[in-house]
């Protein structure tokens, strides 16, 4: 059974780093069409409407999948370059924990606070939100 060879350092596979880049940009235009479409989410606009759903429906059920390809694929080369280490959990935790941890105390609860907002007419401010 044959095995596969690292690529040599100096080479990159560009065309993971473009799917890499339409897969971002995917979710990215997912998300922004949510507050457009009629169907469930956090907040919704008022101009609400059905002609993104084909779209959006069209791009759900590899969406997600896509993004665990890609990812998956740099991993696996990067394991490959590297071997397995906790160097490499180190670097990626550092990479990936940050922005993690930064989104769970910015993005979300504002998110939140204005889903509770407009769907159930909560009228705190949002500091009192952040009490609760």
């Amino acid at each position: 059974m044959p095995t596969l060879q690292p690529p040599p350092a100096s080479s990159r596979l560009l065309f993971l780093d473009w799917l890499r880049i339409g897969a971002f940009a995917l979710l990215v235009l997912y998300h922004v069409g949510m507050y457009y479409v009629s169907w469930g989410w956090h907040v919704k606009s008022p101009f609400a409407g059905s002609a993104l759903e084909p779209w959006m429906r069209l791009s759900s059920p590899w969406r997600l999948s896509l993004l665990f390809l890609v990812s998956g694929a740099a991993t696996s080369f990067m394991l490959q370059r590297t071997g397995a280490s906790v160097s490499l959990l180190g670097a990626r935790s550092k990479r990936l924990l940050l922005p993690l941890l930064f989104g769970m105390a910015v993005i979300v609860p504002p998110q939140s606070y204005f889903e509770v907002v407009q769907q159930h007419g909560y009228a705190g401010s949002y500091i009192d939100f952040m009490r609760l």
